[in-house]
């Protein structure tokens, strides 16, 4: 038996449902025992009962932190993808009660596939965060060079991608990380939000993740820029083969669309061990404005074929 597993998820009424899925696929795959802390940003009280109804059939437990008039976060740029509650996650260290020094944030559009004792028991050698590589930044030129310009990155560095943490509380609140990362965010000159300040206060001080634990769109599509960098395509394969965390970053989200094996299966099974399996489905997004599923099945049927010819 391990530690308690401390597990951070953060939202606002609109993806209330989808902090059950998420939960749902963290407990379905773990037989440790599992803590769940939710950030929200307004959540009714009756999709909270769900959620928590939704955990603790599953065998665990849910603490709410309501933080719809938490005030540290009002300077901060917002828009129809990016609220609030995605900042929440950059104080956990303050919300948190103190004997939780160890936590996994994630975020909410994606997927545990794999125990995520896996990830709890990852060697953090010492640093205050630990994160997955975004290919998707970092097969960039253009992007690697607004990395370079805007938040200093050295070149041939590695930048992570946010959605998947695991973070040393106690390092943070030693340092106080999470006031130079919201100072920072705050400044609203970043093109990656609080993504680009969680990399540029952490810069040389975080450790590398595998990539199977947040596989986002660049890597299970695998674009070309991926697919054509022999450094990365290797990696790139091999997560999308053991898929660990598959994360929809980006506009494509699972529940935008009908059932699709290889893309949005996985988000309709674990839907079913929720509260919320009788909810109507699919929920198109506000904008779906060139969302193409059938384009993006097409992507994925092009992906497996590299996958087999090269894995």
């Amino acid at each position: 038996m391990h530690d308690l597993i401390n597990i951070v998820l953060s939202s606002d009424n609109n993806y209330a449902q989808h902090v059950a899925v998420v939960a749902a696929s963290i407990l379905c795959n773990t037989k440790e025992k599992v803590a769940i802390h939710l950030l929200s940003d307004g959540i009714s009280k009756d999709r909270l009962d769900l959620i928590d109804e939704t955990i603790r059939n599953l065998g665990s437990t849910l603490k709410v932190y309501d933080l719809s008039n938490y005030k540290c976060f009002d300077n901060l740029f917002t828009s129809g993808h990016i609220s609030k509650a995605a900042y929440f996650r950059l104080d956990i260290a303050n919300i948190l009660p103190k004997e939780v020094k160890k936590v996994i944030y994630i975020d909410v559009d994606l997927l545990v596939l794999q125990d995520i004792c896996g990830l709890w028991q990852f060697e953090m050698q010492g640093k205050p965060m630990a994160a997955v590589p975004d290919y998707g930044i970092m097969a960039s030129k253009r992007l690697m060079k607004q990395k370079q310009d805007v938040i200093g990155l050295p070149k041939d560095s590695m930048y992570f991608n946010s959605g998947v943490a695991i973070m040393d509380l106690e390092q943070w609140r030693q340092h106080n990380y999470a006031k130079q990362v919201i100072e920072l965010a705050a400044v609203g000159n970043l093109p990656h939000h609080d993504q680009d300040a969680l990399n540029k206060v952490f810069l040389g001080n975080w450790t590398a993740l595998p990539m199977k634990w947040n596989v986002i769109p660049p890597v299970f599509n695998l674009f070309s820029k991926i697919l054509f960098n022999s450094d990365l395509c290797k990696n790139a394969i091999a997560a999308r083969k053991d898929k660990a965390i598959l994360h929809f970053a980006g506009r494509y989200k699972p529940w935008e669309f009908e059932l699709h094996k290889g893309f949005n299966d996985a988000y309709y099974y674990y839907l079913q061990k929720t509260k919320f399996a009788n909810v109507k489905m699919p929920q198109p997004g506000r904008n779906m404005k060139g969302k193409s599923i059938t384009r993006q099945m097409v992507r994925l049927r092009i992906a497996d074929f590299w996958q087999c010819l090269l894995g």
